[in-house]
């Protein structure tokens, strides 16, 4: 074999957690036998005054999600074998030893400490790294700038169809936490009857949140949907969870809903529901759907890019693509339901004729709301973007700059080695 002990340990930050990182995590698996994933920290280092969340800060940009956010999330996915609290940003042997690992994997996109070195240069060094392929059309950064470019796509759109509920145009001498309080409040609380009406078309005419620039870091092309890609998202999990078909004795909850930038309010409102059974059924719905549930704000991510998310929780047995609104008894029958759950918070919009979607399972008796105990919403996500977003543009120009001219520099380093 290629490796004594046949484990990896690869440690980016994995904030903002998304499809692209789960997937650098399956690929890292199947390099060898037991994966280790080292998270970075927002706290201190034991006996050391230096702050983790600085350095963080210092690489990466301010972090959305916290440090025990981070690790449950990622600890969930289905390809991790053992988490790392506390991760250095750069790796090197002694932390390899440490955790009896036989090399690091990173990606094969260009990494930076502050100071424009390789945190993996000893490893490198040692023969102990090894590298799998980026995922396209996906990345924090990229993740980052579709959510200010919805909202200030949003904001012009208010502005220009005159909307009675409009907000004031965002100035970048504008309090942060006025627009917030504005234009979120506007978004999803505040909903006229032409607006309930328009819901559906309006994400039809809507642009794709992959048509837009993309750069460095994202590989340079959108996410292409595939079904190797769903294939290989399907696989991996040889638990007892994992995709399957239900048996005899399991009991079946069904959990509807879009489960955008899947957050730490998601996975808690998912570990719940397996208190009320041992089979998970996620119901995944469409764009248009999403954006009648949320409102305006719509989904940040297409439903191919959420149905990986998805895939990858460990928790999740199988996933109903396009699940409808309205939940039928045939639905209900078809599936092997047992429950069907929502958030406790979860606002069921009536349908267009006034019927309520979950009419069905509530005169069955197996309708339930779960207080996941999580208060983390998308919304509330988006939030925490926008308090930092003169960061976070600022963090993506200039990580967006420095990988451009550290690839035209190695173009240039391969052009000379050829003349």
């Amino acid at each position: 074999m290629l490796f004594s002990h046949s484990s990896k340990h690869p440690v980016p930050s994995f904030d903002l957690t998304h499809f692209g990182h789960a997937n650098a995590l399956r690929q890292a698996k199947g390099l060898g036998d037991q994966l280790v994933v080292g998270v970075h920290s927002d706290g201190l280092f034991t006996k050391k005054t230096t702050s983790v969340l600085e350095e963080i800060k210092l690489h990466k940009g301010p972090p959305v999600f916290s440090e025990q956010e981070r690790y449950r999330l990622i600890g969930a996915i289905k390809w991790v074998d053992q988490l790392v609290e506390g991760a250095p940003y750069v790796t090197t042997l002694e932390t390899l030893r440490k955790y009896s690992c036989d090399f690091a994997a990173h990606g094969d996109d260009v990494t930076f400490t502050s100071d424009g070195s390789d945190p993996y240069h000893t490893v490198k060094v040692a023969g102990c790294y090894r590298e799998f392929k980026r995922t396209e059309g996906i990345s924090t950064t990229e993740l980052l700038s579709r959510i200010l470019k919805r909202m200030e796509s949003l904001e012009e759109n208010q502005v220009h169809s005159g909307s009675p509920h409009r907000v004031k145009p965002l100035r970048r001498s504008r309090s942060v936490d006025s627009f917030l309080v504005t234009s979120l409040a506007s978004l999803q609380n505040q909903t006229t009857h032409s607006e309930t009406n328009q819901n559906h078309a309006a994400m039809n005419t809507a642009e794709s949140p992959t048509q837009s620039d993309f750069g460095w870091t994202n590989c340079g092309i959108p996410y292409m949907p595939n079904t190797l890609r769903i294939t290989q998202f399907s696989m991996g999990n040889l638990d007892s969870y994992g995709l399957r078909e239900p048996g005899p004795d399991d009991v079946v909850v069904y959990a509807p809903g879009a489960f955008d930038l899947f957050h730490i309010g998601h996975l808690s409102f998912l570990e719940k529901c397996l208190d009320l059974g041992n089979y998970l059924l996620i119901g995944l719905h469409s764009d248009s759907t999403a954006t009648y549930e949320n409102r305006r704000l719509g989904t940040i991510l297409t439903l191919q890019e959420r149905l990986l998310s998805v895939l990858a929780c460990r928790y999740v047995c199988n996933v109903v693509i396009d699940a409808p609104y309205k939940i039928t008894g045939r639905f209900l029958d078809h599936f092997k339901v047992n429950y069907v759950v929502v958030g406790k918070d979860t606002e069921l919009r009536l349908l267009t004729n006034g019927e309520d979607p979950m009419k069905i399972p509530k005169q069955r008796g197996i309708f339930r709301r779960i207080d996941s105990g999580s208060d983390v919403t998308t919304s509330s996500v988006v939030a925490r973007i926008l308090k930092n977003r003169f960061d976070y543009e600022k963090r993506n120009l200039f990580k967006e700059a420095r990988e451009s001219e550290a690839i035209t520099s190695l173009n240039r380093t391969s052009e000379g080695l050829c003349l």
